[in-house]
């Protein structure tokens, strides 16, 4: 599989070929999060983590500042029809070196 791309996952998403899973949608009441800042985080945000070789579909890591430069992370999937929304999460300092680097 070749890299992820960016572009196409935003024209899914702008056409309204997503899909919120399960798990993205409760962790989007449980963080306080709205459906339209995890919606801008991919349309304006840059990913910052890939897995083209993830099943079953490639997947990649997008981060975007938000609110008060806050920075939104959403994790999603694509089959090139469909972007999958994998789950969504906010910054957090013991889990991150900086906003764009995990502490390993």
């Amino acid at each position: 599989m070749g890299r992820i791309d960016l572009i196409k996952i935003r024209q899914l998403v702008q056409q309204g070929r997503y899909l919120i899973k399960t798990h993205a949608r409760k962790r989007i009441a449980e963080r306080g999060m709205r459906e339209s800042e995890v919606i801008q985080a991919i349309l304006r945000g840059n990913i910052i983590e890939e897995t083209p070789d993830a099943q079953p579909f490639p997947k990649c890591l997008i981060m975007h500042f938000l609110r008060t430069d806050e920075p939104l992370y959403v994790s999603c999937a694509s089959d090139g029809q469909m972007v999958y929304i994998i789950t969504v999460h906010w910054y957090d300092p013991d889990k991150w070196i900086d906003p764009w680097r995990r502490r390993r």
